[in-house]
């Protein structure tokens, strides 16, 4: 290997190292903290990003269990819960039915404007061709 390659593996692993003991300290600080977890939570916290944390084979696990067990041991009790799960099943239903009503006055919309637009072509090429029949 030459020196340069050299150089660049030993860049390379140092910078590895430096954000592995990032997440790791980020880690510790969010068991401390009792917050939230997720892999971009942790990759901010850190300075790193997701996509390091997601294709690392040994933090990546860390990372998903710590927001597993902060799942299940939600203190809110939130989570899981029957009646914080109906809210948000009717929320999720009433956002769709919204959402399906505002398509179809889009498409209706729509419908409306091409309609008016092959009326606007069909008037310029009859005014074109009175135009060509008068030269």
């Amino acid at each position: 290997m030459n020196p340069s390659t050299e150089a660049l593996a030993t860049a390379a692993r140092e910078r590895r190292e430096r954000a592995e003991s990032a997440v790791e300290k980020a880690l510790r600080e969010a068991r401390k903290a009792r917050t939230p977890v997720s892999v971009t939570s942790i990759a901010k916290a850190a300075g790193v990003s997701t996509d390091f944390i997601y294709r690392h084979p040994v933090l990546r696990p860390q990372v998903e269990a710590l927001r597993r067990a902060r799942r299940d041991n939600d203190p809110t009790g939130a989570t899981g819960h029957p009646d914080a799960e109906a809210a948000a099943s009717t929320l999720v239903r009433r956002l769709t039915q919204q959402l399906a009503t505002e398509r179809r006055k889009h498409r209706e919309e729509v419908t409306q404007l091409r309609t008016a637009l092959e009326t606007a072509h069909g008037d310029l090429l009859a005014l074109r061709r009175q135009l060509a029949d008068r030269q």
